[in-house]
C-alpha cells in the first residue's frame, strides 16, 4: 500500500470460528459481507477472504484513523453477533474475534499466520459446514472412550502438557513445571469428527467438567511423583469425588507441588464457591493460580482479594501497545505477591515486553523454542 508520512500498514484479523457458523443464515452472510466491504470503503483499505470463517482486512494506519480502526469494526461485529447469535454474545472471546497485526514489526508472523489458514485442505472447509451441534450423547462418548481406554492409554491419546518457565533477560531459561490439559484437538480428531464444539453453550460446560474428572482420574497416571504442576479446571470440579480422591491420596507436602488454575470468568460466575474451594486447597498447601486474564482486563479483578498465588496474562497481538497502559496495576499486583504469568507467548515481542514491566514467568510456544534451544535469542 502506498506509504505517506506517519503511516503504516496494519493486518486486521477478523475472526468468526467461535461462533457456530453451521447455523448461520443466508441473511447473516448477506449483512456480514455488506458490513465488512463499507468498513473496507470507509478506511480505504484492502479486504481478503482467507477461509469461511477468517478474514482480513490491510490497512494504512496513521495518527487520523488509527483511535477509530479496531473500535468501529468491533461494533459492527458485536452487533450482528448479538442480533443473529445472541445465546453466543457472552461466551465472544473479542481478543480472538478482531486482532491488529503492525507489519512494521510482525510481518514475519502475519505471512506465517496467512499461510497456514489458506494451506488448510479445501475438504475441511467444506466439512466445516455439515458439522453437527454438540450433544449430550457426545459426552457420555467421551466417557466411554476413557473407560475403554484406561488412564494410561487415555493420558498418551488425549492429554498434552505444555511447559511454564523462568526467562531472565540474557540468561538461559529454567523450567518450572508442566501444565496438563485434555487437548480439545485430539478430541476432535478421534471423538468428536463431525461436531460442532464451538458456540455450544451450556452443552460445552458440562463438557469441561467430564474432562476435569477424567484428568483428575488420570492424575496418578500423568504425575506419580507429583513433580511440580498445574492443572485448569472449573471451580464446580474442585467438589467432585475425582478431586477428593486427588486430594486423599496426596500429602500435604508433596500437594503444594500442585497449582490449580482457575479461569477467571468462571470464578466470577462462582465467587462464593471458589472462595470455599480455595481455602480447602490452601489449607493442604495447594497453590492458586487464575486463567485466562485478558491484557485489556488486568486490575479490574482484584487478584489480591482472591489470594492468588500467580496469575496467567494471555498474550496476544497487540498487547506490547496495551499492557504498558497498565503498568501501575501490573507493579502493584506483583508488588501484593502475585506472580504474573505471560502465556500464550509465541514471539520475542512478548518476552521483551514482559521483561519491560517486571515479568519474568512466561509460557508458550515461543517458550517451548526457547526451551529447547536453551537460550534466549
Amino acid at each position: 500500500m502506498e506509504e505517506k508520512p506517519g503511516a503504516f500498514n496494519s493486518l486486521i484479523l477478523v475472526s468468526l470460528s467461535g461462533l457456530p457458523l453451521q447455523n448461520a443464515t443466508d441473511e447473516f452472510w448477506q449483512e456480514f459481507d455488506r458490513a465488512m466491504s463499507q468498513y473496507r470503503e470507509r478506511h480505504e483499505g484492502k479486504y481478503y477472504t482467507l477461509t469461511q470463517d477468517e478474514r482480513g482486512f490491510l490497512v494504512k494506519m496513521n495518527e487520523f484513523n488509527e483511535v477509530r480502526l479496531m473500535p468501529d469494526l468491533k461494533v459492527e461485529l458485536l452487533r450482528l453477533i448479538q442480533r443473529y447469535f445472541p445465546e453466543n454474545f457472552g461466551m465472544i472471546d473479542q481478543s480472538r474475534l478482531l486482532r491488529m497485526v503492525d507489519l512494521r514489526i510482525r510481518l514475519g508472523n502475519a505471512i506465517r499466520f496467512t499461510e497456514r489458514l489458506v494451506a488448510k485442505p479445501k475438504e475441511a472447509q467444506v466439512q466445516s459446514n455439515v458439522l453437527r451441534p454438540l450433544q449430550e450423547d457426545d459426552i457420555n462418548q467421551v466417557e466411554i472412550v476413557s473407560k475403554k481406554l484406561g488412564a494410561s492409554q487415555f493420558c498418551r491419546a488425549f492429554i498434552q502438557h505444555q511447559k511454564v518457565a523462568i526467562i531472565h533477560p540474557n540468561q538461559p531459561p529454567a523450567d518450572v513445571m508442566n501444565e496438563y490439559f485434555v487437548s480439545m484437538g485430539a478430541l476432535k480428531d478421534h471423538v468428536f469428527k463431525n461436531v460442532e464444539l464451538r458456540g455450544a453453550g451450556n452443552l460445552f460446560n458440562q463438557l469441561t467438567l467430564t474432562l476435569d474428572t477424567l484428568l483428575l482420574e488420570a492424575f496418578d497416571e500423568l504425575n506419580p511423583g507429583r513433580a511440580k504442576c498445574s492443572i485448569n479446571m472449573n471451580v464446580e470440579s474442585v467438589f467432585s469425588k475425582s478431586f477428593q480422591k486427588v486430594l486423599e491420596s496426596t500429602g500435604d507436602a508433596t500437594f503444594s507441588n500442585v497449582v490449580f488454575e482457575f479461569r477467571q470468568s468462571n470464578i466470577l460466575q462462582n465467587f462464593e464457591e471458589f472462595m470455599v474451594a480455595s481455602e480447602l486447597i490452601r489449607s493442604h498447601n495447594g497453590t492458586i493460580a487464575i486463567d485466562a486474564i485478558f491484557p485489556e482486563t488486568i486490575g479490574i479483578v482484584n487478584l489480591t482479594r482472591l489470594n492468588a498465588n500467580l496469575a496467567k496474562v494471555f498474550w496476544r497481538a497487540g498487547a506490547e501497545d496495551i499492557l504498558p497502559k497498565y503498568r501501575n496495576e501490573i507493579m502493584e499486583i506483583q508488588k501484593a505477591g502475585t506472580v504474573l504469568v505471560l502465556a500464550r507467548l509465541d514471539d520475542e515481542i512478548g518476552l521483551k515486553t514482559g521483561h519491560d514491566l517486571g515479568i519474568t514467568m512466561f509460557q508458550g510456544f515461543y517458550v517451548d523454542k526457547i526451551l529447547e534451544s536453551g537460550a534466549t535469542d
